[in-house]
């Protein structure tokens, strides 16, 4: 059975209660679409984070510099980007508490290298969040030190992974849509399963809270397909 929602609100309220006086909390793909849509318009993503934030809580006068929020560009189809993020990031908060990693590509064509060799769709929903896992791991330690909550989180298709070819990690041989789906979430478990046994005192998470709305069709090479992104997100939502 489902835990009611009263249940996690108490959950995340007493979760609340017990984090530090500053934690640190990284969120990647936070503006919706990104992967292609963020190479394109990056300038176009970097206005809707920046809108994301403005409707943020406001930061009250007698907390001023105890917290903040902060926005820093990464094209999540190149893994140099990713590093060259995360090291931005560790080098304003060397303790990371929390990293939510949902960031998502949209394309209906097929394989689509980068300049690094990585399919763009593959690239953004496992290899980045491995490499932002992998370069944020010492900010996260950093704050498992100092007693503090260290918890990773990846937001995919936990349990609708599929079998894995070993002799075809990348899909250079047999691409296509659904390949890269299911693995792609078979990927995401394995992340976070190879993580934690390395790592015991942090939390590794994989999950799959079902439909959302999201502006990822937006970003589609297709304009069709960015048109009927508005009519999806007026359908009912609901898990499988």
């Amino acid at each position: 059975m489902a835990p009611s929602l009263a249940s996690l609100r108490a959950s995340n309220t007493e979760l609340v209660g017990k984090l530090p006086g500053k934690p640190v909390a990284v969120f990647v793909g936070g503006t919706s679409g990104i992967g292609q849509g963020m190479a394109e318009t990056f300038a176009e993503n970097e206005a809707a984070a920046k809108d994301i934030i403005s409707q943020f809580p406001k930061v009250p006068a007698s907390e001023q510099g105890q917290w903040s929020y902060e926005f820093v560009k990464c094209d999540a189809t190149l893994m140099k980007e990713v590093k060259k993020a995360s090291q931005e990031i560790l080098s304003r908060h060397p303790k990371v508490n929390f990293l939510v990693m949902s960031q998502g590509f949209f394309s209906m064509s097929g394989r689509d290298e980068t300049e690094e060799g990585l399919d763009k769709k593959l690239a953004v929903h496992y290899y980045s969040r491995w490499k932002f896992t992998e370069q944020l791991l010492p900010g996260l330690k950093a704050a498992k030190d100092q007693g503090e909550e260290a918890r990773v989180i990846s937001v995919f298709s936990t349990g609708y992974g599929g079998k894995i070819d070993v002799d075809d990690l990348g899909l250079k041989k047999k691409y296509s849509l659904n390949n890269a789906a299911l693995s792609a979430a078979t990927y995401n478990d394995y992340l976070v399963e190879s993580f934690a046994e390395r790592n015991p005192d942090i939390t590794f998470a994989h999950a799959f809270p079902g439909g959302v709305q999201t502006n990822i069709m937006a970003s589609a090479q297709s304009r069709w397909i960015r048109a009927l992104n508005p009519l999806m997100n007026t359908m009912p939502l609901s898990s499988p």
